[in-house]
């Protein structure tokens, strides 16, 4: 579907753009910056009826969407907050109380989201032991949360830190983590099957999690849980139940986004080589056979139940984007 080029607002563009040129990591970061944008486009409208407001907000909405095809919070939160406005706009309420409403939609879903983290960071603390070696890899919240949680509760244990390639996320991870005290190590992301016969547990995070309990993370993550699977390491992946994808109880794909070549290769080098082609896919596809847990808000569960809670999630969203 075309958007309405003139109605897609500048914060929703300065959004799309600090996305592209990545200064933002992960999607619980990226979720907040979109629901901020969206709170700004309706605080400011001009929208002199309630169908030109809502008309706005939709196409923005819509826009936001393809900020990050695969993450899922943004999208449940974008659906969720046009569920709950387009509820208020049946009940023939004026453009003000429509702008109220997209204001409370917003700012409630972000702050469940937060909550959700520090909830799994709780739980997630107590699944860590004195003594443990952690392997992660890429920047997640809920991951970095559960860390410097178990530490601050006196838990000593290391952590193993990917650089996580093309954009290196890795490294503000490690240097976050070290921060906090922990004891971190940075390691290339092909030394990982040198490093799992010394850890503990993977704990990663997620950008969806599907209804058969396979994972949507950065490119990598797969072959990681993999490697683990066959050396006997327990993989916990760390999501909060708004990464689950109603869209996959019905057989959809989650779409991996493909980035710019010029992370891999600049853009110099490649015009060195005129034959050459570059692929950059962002995310993969983990099997949860090769998942032991996923921790969310809700509690401790097996990959196998993730389909009970999208069917939650369908059933409390009604919107499309």
């Amino acid at each position: 579907m075309e958007l309405e080029d003139c109605m897609i607002a500048e914060e929703v563009r300065a959004v799309i753009e600090d996305v592209r040129i990545r200064q933002m990591r992960g999607g619980t970061v990226v979720t907040h910056a979109a629901l901020k944008a969206l709170r700004s486009v309706a605080l400011k409208s001009k929208a002199a009826s309630t169908q030109e407001f809502m008309k706005e907000i939709e196409e923005n909405s819509r826009y936001l969407a393809t900020l990050r095809t695969a993450s899922v919070p943004l999208s449940n939160g974008l659906r969720q907050v046009l569920t709950e406005v387009q509820s208020s706009a049946t009940n023939h309420v004026d453009v003000q109380r429509l702008k109220q409403a997209v204001d409370d939609a917003t700012q409630g879903f972000e702050r469940r989201l937060d909550e959700s983290i520090e909830t799994i960071a709780e739980i997630g603390a107590r699944r860590l032991k004195d003594g443990d070696v952690i392997l992660t890899h890429s920047y997640s919240s809920s991951v970095i949360a559960i860390l410097k949680r178990a530490h601050d509760k006196g838990r000593r244990f290391k952590a193993f830190v990917t650089e996580t390639r093309p954009e290196l996320e890795g490294h503000d991870v490690a240097r976050e983590l070290a921060a906090h005290g922990i004891e971190t190590t940075l390691i290339i992301d092909s030394a990982v099957s040198h490093f799992m016969k010394d850890s503990d547990k993977v704990l990663v995070g997620a950008e969806a999690v599907a209804a058969n309990g396979a994972i949507v993370n950065k490119i990598g993550t797969a072959t990681i849980a993999a490697v683990a699977h066959e050396a006997r390491v327990r993989v916990f992946v760390a999501a909060s139940t708004y990464k689950f994808s109603p869209e996959t109880m019905f057989g959809e794909l989650i779409e991996i986004e493909e980035r710019n070549s010029s992370f891999v290769l600049a853009d110099a080098e490649m015009r060195k080589s005129p034959g050459l082609a570059v692929r950059n896919p962002a995310f993969d596809v983990t099997s949860p056979e090769n998942i032991d847990l996923i921790i969310t808000e809700r509690g401790v569960i097996p990959p196998q139940a993730a389909i009970m809670i999208v069917r939650e999630t369908r059933s409390s969203q009604s919107s499309s984007l």
